[in-house]
């Protein structure tokens, strides 16, 4: 779906605040100037403008105009108990078990964890939640999402770790599995059953999201050392629970001579195996399937999928551990920390 022009206006804006385009109390374009450089009408950006005096970013002063409004960093002493984990959804299906070692690394503290999904997060909450909390764990599903949530967070001046991506200009420690050694793992594997023609097929764009770059860059590794196409682009399809489909996508596969495929992560794989399956194509006899993450599902699926699996619980307690650190010591150094996948075997890829 097409995002509204309105709202790529107002992101437009947000990222020029955020990132010190404008700062406290700079004039913004006015509605006519917005109106002109995008090619819109004045009612589209006086709607802009008025979101984004919603969620406080800027004040209006009458005949005057759209000013930037000072972000307050919190510096209070309070003693704060609670930590917060930022999560993109709505529930843990599918999702890894980084809870578990969260809650292992808080044991013998004072601190409390609660879990909220990002999406249920306003811009206008985060002054409260950065009030509220001693510190966020933060887990972006894109880059949407860390423009949205985790540059004010830095300005807030709270304590926060990120899980699973890497987020350039913004000076916060990230804990994330080894991408791309996943991405040289599954292709190498496929490689290893005498496969030259294998796709990466993903639902998201590589320059949206570090983690799926990052395989990616891993896949074209792989083909690269062992003499096969390295300037592979990577497929894109959307994600559906419809097989039917899936039926052009199987048919440029089968056009183009594919006879393995890595994926993005195991939902993928299981709906594009659950197709194929559909079609009366035979796994792994027709196709070899490696999918990401090691969900419960990807055991009980027919065949078994073989998978990357990520370390879950030590991404969430190295990540708690290290947010403890922050809180303590707001001066402690920025840490990037990238933690080993697995390889697991199964029977998308035996015959």
């Amino acid at each position: 779906m097409t995002k509204p022009l309105y709202q790529t206006i107002k992101e437009h804006i947000r990222n020029d605040i955020y990132h010190g385009k404008y700062h406290a109390h700079d004039q913004l374009p006015s509605e006519n100037d917005i109106a002109a450089t995008f090619n819109v009408s004045r009612i589209t950006s006086k709607r802009v403008l008025n979101d984004l005096e919603q969620e406080g970013l800027i004040y209006r002063k009458r005949g005057l105009g759209s000013f930037v409004s000072p972000i307050e960093k919190i510096t209070s002493t309070r003693d704060l108990t609670d930590i917060l984990f930022i999560m993109p959804f709505p529930d843990t299906y599918s999702f890894g078990n980084y809870t578990q070692g969260i809650l292992q690394a808080l044991q013998d503290t004072p601190y409390r964890l609660q879990v909220q999904q990002n999406s249920k997060i306003s811009a206008e909450q985060l002054q409260d939640i950065a009030t509220n909390y001693a510190g966020i764990i933060f887990y972006p599903f894109n880059n949407n999402d860390i423009l949205e949530y985790a540059y004010p967070l830095y300005l807030l001046n709270v304590p926060t770790v990120i899980l699973d991506k890497e987020v350039s200009g913004v000076p916060f420690s990230s804990i994330i599995s080894n991408n791309f050694q996943g991405g040289y793992l599954a292709t190498q594997h496929l490689i290893d059953q005498e496969l030259k023609n294998i796709a990466y097929i993903s639902t998201t764009r590589i320059e949206d999201v570090s983690s799926v770059r990052e395989r990616y860059f891993g896949y074209l590794k792989a083909l690269s050392d062992s003499g096969l196409n390295h300037n592979a682009k990577p497929i894109y399809c959307n994600l559906t629970k419809n097989a039917d489909d899936f039926k052009d996508l199987i048919h440029d596969l089968i056009a183009s001579g594919i006879n393995g495929i890595v994926c993005e992560n195991d939902i993928l794989a299981i709906s594009i195996m659950n197709a194929l399956t559909h079609l009366n194509y035979s796994i792994p006899h027709d196709f070899k399937i490696v999918g990401f993450d090691n969900t419960q599902a990807s055991q009980f699926v027919n065949p078994p999928l073989t998978t990357l699996e990520q370390n879950f619980k030590q991404i969430g307690m190295r990540a708690m551990q290290h947010l403890l650190k922050i809180i303590k010591n707001p001066n402690t150094p920025q840490e990037r920390l990238i933690i080993d996948v697995s390889l697991i075997k199964r029977e998308s890829t035996h015959n």
